[in-house]
């Protein structure tokens, strides 16, 4: 049974078989982007709620963490591709530093929130657009008003998961943000935590590095 077009819950269709009922979710993407793992925890809780006894995922490509979720929550994947590409490795054979986990080193997520991000309310900051002004700052996200004048609030989850892959790698893309996140915010992502002193924006591709404390 297809599942109708609004309100479908993360289900595209569901399945019924005997005593099982199957959650699929379809997502294609093409070459614009990767299925993540919030994806995957999406179609987990629309499989919960929806009462179905198991859930498979119908895509082209996913992320390395997103296939590692589908695998500890028994999430059947199925895909167009005879494999998995790494975005990990991929990253990699194009990187000009080595890989280190940085995260001993530095403060964790809450420190430089509470220190840093916080304390950037009502400043305006610049990026290659332009102007953004910094409304509000508070333990949900950011709202600010875009260089195209328009308001837009990010959650704290993207700025804790690109802090988060910085420090562990080093380094974070845009590309990676816009993956992970799942939302069009990666350019406002990486301009409040390029605020942080130990961080600087890179251009080619757009990226924050970490620098040695």
């Amino acid at each position: 049974m297809v599942t109708p077009y609004s309100n479908d819950w993360g289900i595209d269709v569901s399945a019924i078989k005997g005593k099982e009922k199957i959650a699929i979710q379809a997502k294609m993407y093409g070459n614009k982007r990767k299925v993540n793992r919030a994806a995957i925890m999406q179609l987990y809780g629309a499989m919960a709620y929806q009462d179905c006894t198991k859930a498979v995922i119908a895509t082209d490509e996913l992320l390395d963490d997103a296939i590692s979720v589908a695998n500890k929550l028994k999430i059947e994947i199925l895909t167009t591709k005879a494999k998995f590409v790494s975005t990990f490795h991929k990253e990699e054979e194009n990187s000009d530093y080595i890989h280190k986990d940085l995260s001993i080193e530095y403060p964790t997520f809450d420190e430089v929130w509470q220190k840093y991000i916080l304390a950037l309310k009502g400043k305006t900051l610049q990026n290659t657009k332009g102007e953004n002004k910094i409304l509000d700052v508070n333990m949900g996200g950011i709202t600010r008003i875009t260089s195209n004048k328009k308001h837009s609030f990010i959650p704290i989850e993207g700025f804790h998961l690109a802090y988060n892959e910085l420090i562990r790698k080093g380094r974070v893309t845009r590309d990676y943000i816009n993956q992970e996140v799942d939302k069009r915010c990666s350019s406002g992502i990486v301009l409040i935590l390029g605020q942080i002193p130990f961080v600087s924006i890179v251009r080619n591709p757009t990226s924050l590095e970490i620098q040695r404390l």
